[in-house]
């Protein structure tokens, strides 16, 4: 029997064709949305399976305890299946803020994910004793209230310190921008 060949054939092949390319591109969406898995929430702080650069904002934080500075760690909110939209990569105090959109963290949710208790009677494992105090700083310019109610904020440089003494924090990475 001989091939057909005419328009009939040619709309079908390209009917055919669509349909394929439709269900192509649908397993890719789906693909891709099922790909970023949350693994854990601390505070409304999410640990997904990839990292997210929608919102990408970085803070520089230092912590002070009578007058030395406490080094923030490296890899904080970074999991072996997971990365939290707040975490460190290396003990340079940078607090990367990474999320599907933007929000507004608070430097209370990265202790939180750190696993680090802030308030203004508690800084990491430490409390004031008698004449001391947690104070915060923003911009350098003094923070009223709980230093875990803090916005973390693009380009902003933290200090938190308990004292006295209290001491001069290292240089942030944005002086002088």
């Amino acid at each position: 029997m001989p091939l057909r060949t005419g328009r009939r054939d040619w709309l079908w092949g390209l009917a055919l064709g669509t349909l394929g390319l439709v269900a192509i591109v649908g397993i890719l969406v789906t693909l891709r949305g099922s790909s970023v898995n949350t693994y854990a929430t601390v505070e409304g702080v999410k640990c997904q399976s990839q990292e997210r650069l929608d919102f990408h904002e970085h803070a520089h934080l230092s912590i002070l305890v009578r007058g030395e500075v406490v080094p923030v760690p490296a890899d904080i909110g970074r999991m072996e299946n997971c990365l939290f939209w707040l975490h460190t990569h290396p003990a340079d105090g940078l607090v990367h803020i990474e999320a599907p959109e933007d929000e507004n963290f608070t430097l209370g949710q990265f202790f939180a994910v750190w696993g680090q208790p802030l308030g203004p009677t508690a800084l990491l494992a430490e409390t004031p004793g008698d004449g001391e105090e947690i104070s915060a700083t923003i911009d350098g310019e003094a923070y009223e209230g709980d230093p875990a109610g803090i916005p973390l904020d693009d380009q902003e440089t933290i200090v938190i310190q308990l004292g006295p003494p209290f001491g001069t924090p290292p240089s942030s990475p944005f002086e002088g921008d």
